[in-house]
């Protein structure tokens, strides 16, 4: 019939949501790309590449796990990369860049696309999270 399965443009499960903790960052694969699985202030479950844009040091964590892993700001509830502090809001948008000038250096910084993590669309359904 000429239509062809597009393996990038559906939803998958992830994970039982049971099996997520908010107060961390989850690693997560899905047709071999690796993803950080996190909840975000609004009480949101995010799922970003999980390469930090600035030095691609992983934002995932595991409990007990090294302190360059990614971690859930305490204050903010920021998806924190651990290895130059860059914060990321539910968005994948940079709010926070600690190396960066405050002021309009900061904000110019952080609305840079170069700075954004790389976020997909989540949905939960069945008990399980989704991805497109």
């Amino acid at each position: 019939n000429g239509h062809r399965f597009v393996w990038t443009q559906s939803w998958y499960p992830v994970t039982a949501l049971d099996y997520l903790d908010p107060a961390r960052p989850h690693q997560a694969t899905l047709l071999g790309h690796s993803l950080v699985v996190w909840r975000d202030a609004d009480g949101q479950w995010r799922c970003f590449q999980d390469s930090c844009p600035h030095r691609a040091a992983p934002l995932s964590g595991k409990p007990g796990g090294p302190p360059a892993e990614g971690r859930i700001h305490p204050v903010t509830k920021n998806l924190e990369c651990a290895y130059h502090g860059w914060q990321f809001g539910g968005s994948g948008a940079a709010r926070e860049i600690p190396q960066s000038e405050p002021g309009a250096p900061k904000a110019t910084a952080c609305a840079s696309k170069r700075s954004c993590a790389a976020s997909f669309p989540t949905a939960h359904a069945h008990g399980l999270l989704w991805v497109w």
